[in-house]
């Protein structure tokens, strides 16, 4: 997708929040429990789809300045995703700066990225921002010999946008299982669906948003589509909401709503699209006790909401942090000339029975941190 198409959703995931609902109850309207097994909700909650990030690194090359462009410092999550890099870049030694994207505001995209070729940093590190906005500027990056990682984007060769041209130095592997971010984004849309059909037991009148024109919507709008088409007594209704009407995610679900009447299920495929009035459509349908909304990634804000059981009932938990950490040691392994090593990142359902925290954000089951500082022999 355009890259300021995917940051401003992705960017506006920590600006909005959403609510959990008991997704301990059954997603149909009858009320019916839903026909599950623990095995079914271990695979959805549990541990299983993580790794851990590599056990051994190359030494870190002395002395590097990078800079990292923030997809919008405005944003908790692109704000989480910039820190957590800065601070694995400084665990190493190296001086790091933050460059604040503004989600892309006037082009800020392209113009921090050609701040830091213009201040001769070593590396320049873009998060969540796709090749396709930042494509002449990584091509002057690359003519200065300075260089660039991405990582939660899509480079060109990559996403639906994609031309089959590789821009970046390299991109962060999320893990082995999901190679790049188009995979990983495929596997959380597919275990949105998944949710649904266990939490349903298999019978589902599902509206679905798809958020067309952007790279991100299309792997997430992919993976639920395939994993809901094993699911014989389940329907989906997919209705449309774009960069242009992000503001009207309310009124687009309230009439999705109102024209299929025996729908029981909201799949969501980011937060911000929640809290940009999907939530709300939800949180105040006739039919909210009938309604569950699955959401996106389960940043502190929303996961707010799910503890105020205020529209939305689980989300796909998702490390980000993590994956600024990981963009280091694709960094490191860049300048070593190495490939990057797989990060070992997964994903869990999140919602008021599992994995929901107390307070703040959602957390890892994995020490990332600690693995990451060892194998950089700190």
């Amino acid at each position: 997708m355009a890259g300021s198409h995917r940051v401003k959703a992705i960017a506006a995931i920590g600006v909005l929040t959403l609510a959990l609902g008991a997704c301990g109850s059954s997603g149909s309207s009858s009320g019916a429990a839903p026909t599950t097994t623990s095995a079914d909700l271990e695979a959805l909650t549990g541990t299983g789809t993580y790794g851990r990030p590599p056990a051994k690194a190359p030494k870190a090359a002395p002395g590097k300045k990078v800079w990292i462009v923030s997809c919008g410092q405005s944003a908790i999550g692109c704000q989480t995703g910039a820190e957590a890099a800065k601070k694995a870049a400084e665990a190493v030694g190296w001086t790091a700066q933050i460059c604040d994207g503004k989600l892309n505001a006037g082009g800020a995209f392209a113009g921090c990225v050609r701040q830091g070729t213009a201040a001769r940093f070593d590396a320049i590190i873009t998060e969540a921002i796709d090749c396709v906005a930042v494509k002449e500027p990584l091509s002057e990056a690359k003519a200065a010999k300075i260089t660039t990682i991405n990582f939660w984007g899509f480079d060109c060769d990559t996403g639906a946008s994609g031309t089959g041209e590789r821009m970046f130095t390299r991109s962060v592997v999320p893990s082995e299982k999901y190679p790049t971010n188009e995979a990983y984004q495929e596997a959380i849309g597919a275990a949105r669906a998944e949710w649904i059909k266990v939490r349903s037991g298999g019978k589902a009148t599902v509206v679905e948003l798809d958020f067309v024109g952007t790279n991100i919507g299309a792997a997430l709008h992919k993976g639920f589509q395939r994993a809901m088409k094993g699911c014989a007594d389940c329907t989906v209704k997919t209705v449309e909401v774009t960069h242009q009407t992000f503001g009207n995610a309310r009124q687009i679900i309230e009439s999705a709503l109102l024209k299929n009447p025996q729908a029981n299920w909201v799949a969501v495929p980011l937060d911000s699209l929640v809290l940009a009035g999907a939530g709300q459509a939800v949180a105040g349908s006739p039919r909210r006790a009938d309604l569950k909304l699955v959401g996106g990634e389960g940043l502190p804000p929303n996961l707010n909401l799910i503890r105020q059981d205020q529209g939305q009932s689980a989300a796909i938990g998702q490390p980000i942090d993590w994956y600024g950490w990981a963009s280091i040691d694709t960094l490191i392994r860049a300048f070593a000339g190495e490939d990057p090593a797989p990060a070992g990142m997964g994903f869990q359902i999140v919602d008021a029975e599992k994995n929901l925290p107390g307070t703040g954000a959602y957390q890892a089951p994995v020490d990332f941190r600690s693995a990451y500082r060892r194998a950089w022999g700190l």
